[in-house]
């Protein structure tokens, strides 16, 4: 991949690109000298624009709608051999209710659209980024989630597109010949999240970041339900392996790290604090309500992540305390992007 990228004739179009993922995707595929195009409503906020001040040459930024034909055409066009569409609503039950029809035109119609006009201007791959929300109620069973053994049946209005999206890429994509794969993500956290107007639930991780670098105190509402995470870095390599694998077996993949998470977030609350000694937090009790919402977080499996291990060697190395530390260590040195809340 690199000697490719270093003569210029690997092109990533990320939409969705001011996103988490979206961000966090940039910029490992910068610092291995892919030339990349951000496509998104939002320019990239101006804490990652400084980050990567060396690495601004193989940068084009793009705004634009997922929606509109004329701004996919143009996203899709100019050399792009690769397609990341990271586009999406991810909507809580408020937003469910209230911009239904909005959510299926960003998630599934979005994708189609930017599929269509990947194809028309002879991309070589396209990736589409879905979720753990696709299993369903699976996810608070008993059984790791695989992708041969655990049917999707998804729940919620989020990971319903979310499953359309998969098949309907799939389809079209097998229909009109361009190579689709499908990355099903699990709970994702570490640099470049915060809110945006696009993701109605901001983990926790995230959330105590952002107080940690405003120096506000937090109040946890309880202990955290177990579940497995994946560091964004990590995930940022699966999807790079998805990108260039030349020939992957499957049409789909569950991206995770099968690490130990137990007693991840107050880990998380003690590293900040040893990394912003101003930084203190406490569990809620009367007089003191939480500042930290879990989202109504129940308990989850884990994603089975053998398949990718296997046909892509996608092995993630940021285990519970490198990655917390890791990230600690991110959020002292870049205090600036939690300054405004979206």
């Amino acid at each position: 991949m690199e000697s490719d990228a270093s003569r210029g004739r690997t092109r990533i179009l990320i939409t969705g690109g001011s996103g988490f993922v979206g961000l966090a995707l940039a910029q490992s595929l910068l610092e291995r000298g892919v030339q990349v195009r951000l496509f998104d409503r939002r320019p990239p906020p101006a804490a990652f624009l400084s980050a990567i001040q060396a690495l601004k040459g193989n940068l084009q930024i793009l705004q634009g709608d997922v929606c509109t034909d004329a701004d996919v055409r143009e996203a899709c066009a100019g050399g792009i051999t690769h397609v990341f569409h990271g586009a999406a609503i991810t909507a809580g039950p408020e937003r469910e209710v209230a911009q239904t029809l909005q959510i299926i035109e960003v998630n599934v119609q979005g994708a189609l659209r930017v599929l269509r006009a990947a194809a028309d201007a002879g991309v070589k791959r396209f990736v589409y980024p879905s979720s753990l929300t696709v299993y369903g109620e699976a996810v608070h069973g008993a059984s790791p989630l695989t992708e041969s053994g655990t049917p999707p049946a998804p729940d919620t209005l989020y990971g319903i597109t979310k499953y359309a999206a998969e098949c309907a890429v799939l389809r079209l994509g097998q229909l009109i010949g361009l190579p689709v794969c499908v990355g099903r993500i699990g709970s994702v956290f570490g640099p470049w999240e915060g809110e945006t107007g696009a993701r109605d639930m901001v983990s926790p991780f995230a959330q105590i970041a952002a107080a940690a670098a405003r120096g506000e105190p937090v109040v946890l509402p309880g202990q955290y339900p177990s579940r497995e995470m994946i560091y964004a870095p990590d995930l940022s390599a699966g999807l790079t392996a998805l990108l260039f694998a030349t020939r992957p077996a499957h049409p789909y993949y569950n991206l995770s790290a099968n690490f130990d998470w137990d007693g991840a977030l107050i880990r998380w609350c003690e590293t900040l604090a040893a990394c912003l000694p101003d930084f203190n937090w406490r569990y809620a009790e009367a007089g003191y309500p939480s500042t930290i919402s879990f989202h109504g977080a129940r308990p989850r499996v884990s994603m089975n992540a053998s398949r990718a291990r296997g046909d892509l060697g996608f092995r993630p190395s940021f285990a519970r305390d490198d990655a917390l530390k890791h990230y600690a260590d991110w959020v002292a040195g870049h205090t600036e992007f939690f300054a405004h809340r979206a």
